[in-house]
């Protein structure tokens, strides 16, 4: 029997098609925080990352293929500037934001292929850095950024709720 960890991953453009998909590995990678908040923010929360995967333009979303499944997935998100958390955010650095591995493969580097290609969109595109978003609650996450040289950013913090802070990191490439 081959067992998933000795399987090719690619990672590629997910199509159209596949939008549902990589929702559904979004809220299954995140539902372990669920504990962390109290049910309406994390309803709201999670109704918010659907939308996000399901419909946000001008993104592009990739999927980690492990065999013939969606392992995990990111959005690579353009500059921006709109408001969040009541606030508004400028942002003048591409973005890679809900970056999720399914719980079933974990620990396969999965994550790390997915950062390492958002941050070649980078440099393909000329830009000398790349942010993200990450709280106190994803610690495991929090780290791993941290290793890769990504440092703190506050210019792009915002508050979705009293008494909690979405963090901003950076990377220069």
């Amino acid at each position: 029997m081959i067992q998933r960890a000795q399987l090719k991953t690619i990672v590629r453009v997910a199509p159209d098609n596949e939008r549902t998909l990589v929702a559904n590995v979004v809220r299954d990678a995140y539902a372990q925080f669920q504990v962390q908040y109290d049910a309406r923010h994390w309803l709201e929360y999670e109704a918010s990352t659907r939308e996000t995967v399901l419909h946000q333009d001008g993104i592009t979303r990739l999927v980690a293929v492990v065999g013939e499944e969606i392992a995990g997935a990111v959005l690579f998100c353009p500059p921006y500037e709109r408001v969040m958390g009541g606030e508004l955010v400028k942002n003048p650095y591409p973005e890679f934001r809900l970056l999720a591995v399914s719980p079933d493969f974990r620990d396969m580097g999965i994550g790390a292929m997915l950062i390492d290609a958002c941050e070649e969109m980078v440099k393909a595109e000329g830009s000398k850095a790349i942010t993200l978003h990450t709280t106190v609650v994803m610690e495991t996450a929090r780290l791993m950024y941290e290793r890769r040289g990504y440092t703190r950013f506050t210019d792009i913090d915002f508050s979705p709720a009293p008494n909690f802070i979405v963090m901003g990191y950076k990377k220069d490439l």
